[in-house]
This record gives structure tokens, C-alpha cells and sequence, in this order.
């Protein structure tokens, strides 16, 4: 058998194992909530902590419930679930009870009704490493000083990153009763059963997200890497689909507009586009890769009132 007749067995053998893996859960989720117009909850590092130790303790207490990934950000929040919607639901609910708890006793003024989720249904394998993928890079695209192996607050940096597994946690249960009042933002220190280990104040994501079940969704580590760094069409239908507008960061969209050139105009760069050409590219850039009008107008140099006559800021 040639090299190539193995290569490519072997992408099917584990093409098969990924979706054999696939159909042992049902009823995939992304439940995320809308930060278009919603108040900034998290506004320093201590905040971000008692999130996620909110979200972590919440996601015990759903043991019914498989969680994925999930990132936080300062004003909204994604995760990749499986399980019963309605159980879904309710897992978000505490959460959303827990964290208005936190911000009252803190002083944190938050318009709670604004804080509501929606689930998007996935339903084959690819959609569902799509949406992995969407939620793992969130954190990465808003926050320039991070990359998505970086970004604390979610479990995206935990996936084929064994490093983090040597971190030096303390157990949960052997913690005094002061300590475990600082991680449950709360005097009721009863926890859900498990082997909950905290670093640095923090629950560590992989106590309530299943990181194997989730990496087990992807070929290999490379293929998860390919997928993390190319697929910007299927990233921008995402967005589009959860309101978000930005999902690619800027210097990945140079890399994407610098491609459509040479594709569509045989051009290496858009410096090298006539104006109307422009114009078209500008019309790609918002329909396949949901860029800003500030990505446009930084990428292809149009004027600003040419670019709001194409895409109204208000639309």
C-alpha cells in the first residue's frame, strides 16, 4: 500500500472515530448571551474570578449536563453544552442568580434583565467543531494582548495544552472554611460533589468541562489548530447568526483580504486595488468575514463616508 493510500485511511479512521464520538452525546447546544447592549458585569480580575467560580460550581450541580468550553467576557458569555434544553436553561438561571448575588453584595450596579440567553441547536459534527472553535477564540479576538492558548477566562487555553494540567492546585475540600467562602462568593460552603481543584483563587476549568470529550470532537491537535486559525467564513456566519460583529482580529483580516485579492483580482495586497474593486472587496469583507467598518476602512482605505453609505453604522 502506498503512502498516500495510508494517509488517507488513516483520515477516515479518524474522521469515523470523531463522529462515533459525536453521536455518544445528544442535544448540543451554544447557549450564549447578547453584549450588544448589555452592561459591563466584570470590571477587574477579581470579578472575572467569581464569574467563573459561579459558572464552575453551577456546572456541578449539573451533573446531567455536559459542558464543553465556554468563555466568559466582561459583559457576556458562551458555552458549548448537551443535555435537555430546559436543564440548560435552568443551569443558566443559577448562574444568573449567583452572579446577581455577587454584584448586589458588591456594589456592582448591573441591569440583570439584559443578562439572558439563547440556544443555538448543533447538529452534525462539523457545525458542533465550528462552534467550539467560535467560542474558543472569543477572548483572543476582543483582547489584543491574548492569543487563544492565553485568554484566562474560559476554558479555550486547556484544549491540547497538557502543561496546564501540572498547574499546582489545591483541593476543595482541603481548603479552610475562610478560603472556600472567597471561591464560592458566598458564607454556604456546601460544594457539589467532585474533585474540585482551585489555583490562583480560581476553579480550574477542566473540574466541570469534559476538555477530552471535547478535543475528541477534532482529528488531532493539529487539525484543531488548523481549524482555530483558518475557517473565518464559517467564524462569520457565527457572528452574524449571535449579533456579534467582530470575530476575527485585525491582523488575521489583512491575512484574509491579502487572499481575496489574489483570488479575485490576481493582486498580492489591496494597496494594489482600483477603487472599485475596493468597494467590491469591502462588500466580501462584510458578508463573509462580518468585519467592522473599522477593519474596512483600516484595511482597504476607503473613506469613512463611503463605508457608511455601504453599511450604515445604525444597521
Amino acid at each position: 500500500m502506498m503512502k498516500n493510500d495510508l494517509d488517507a485511511v488513516s483520515f477516515r479512521d479518524l474522521e469515523w472515530s470523531c463522529e462515533l464520538n459525536f453521536k455518544k452525546y445528544s442535544n448540543y447546544w451554544h447557549l450564549y448571551t447578547d453584549g450588544r447592549d448589555a452592561d459591563i458585569m466584570f470590571r477587574s480580575a477579581e470579578d472575572m474570578k467569581a464569574g467563573m467560580n459561579i459558572i464552575g460550581l453551577c456546572c456541578l450541580y449539573f451533573p446531567d449536563i455536559k459542558a464543553f468550553t465556554f468563555e466568559l467576557m466582561n459583559n457576556h458569555l458562551h458555552m458549548i453544552l448537551a443535555g435537555d434544553r430546559k436543564r440548560c436553561e435552568a443551569l443558566f438561571d443559577m448562574i444568573k442568580g449567583r452572579l446577581a448575588k455577587y454584584f448586589t453584595r458588591n456594589g456592582i450596579i448591573v441591569d440583570m434583565h439584559k443578562f439572558n440567553c439563547e440556544l443555538i441547536e448543533i447538529t452534525s459534527l462539523q457545525s458542533l467543531r465550528n462552534e467550539i472553535i467560535y467560542v474558543n477564540r472569543n477572548g483572543y479576538v476582543a483582547r489584543p494582548d491574548c492569543t487563544p492558548f492565553s485568554y484566562m477566562w474560559g476554558a479555550g487555553a486547556w484544549f491540547f495544552n497538557p502543561i496546564l494540567s501540572h498547574l499546582p492546585y489545591v483541593r476543595f475540600e482541603d481548603m479552610t472554611v475562610r478560603e472556600k467562602r472567597q471561591i464560592c462568593r458566598s458564607n454556604d460552603v456546601t460544594a457539589p460533589t467532585g474533585d474540585i481543584k482551585v489555583f490562583d483563587g480560581m476553579i480550574l476549568p477542566a473540574c466541570f468541562c469534559d476538555i477530552e470529550a471535547a478535543e475528541s470532537f477534532f482529528r488531532n491537535a493539529h487539525h484543531y489548530f488548523q481549524q482555530l486559525t483558518r475557517k473565518f467564513e464559517a467564524y462569520g456566519e457565527i457572528a452574524s447568526r449571535l449579533h456579534e460583529t467582530i470575530f476575527i482580529a485585525d491582523e488575521e483580516m489583512y491575512s484574509a483580504v491579502c487572499m481575496l485579492c489574489m483570488k479575485l483580482y490576481d493582486v498580492k495586497n489591496p494597496a494594489q486595488l482600483t477603487p472599485k474593486d475596493r468597494i467590491e472587496v469591502a462588500r466580501k469583507m462584510k458578508q463573509d468575514y462580518n468585519a467592522s467598518n473599522r477593519q474596512i476602512k483600516s484595511i482597504l482605505k476607503l473613506n469613512k463616508d463611503t463605508i457608511d453609505q455601504l453599511f450604515p453604522p445604525d444597521a
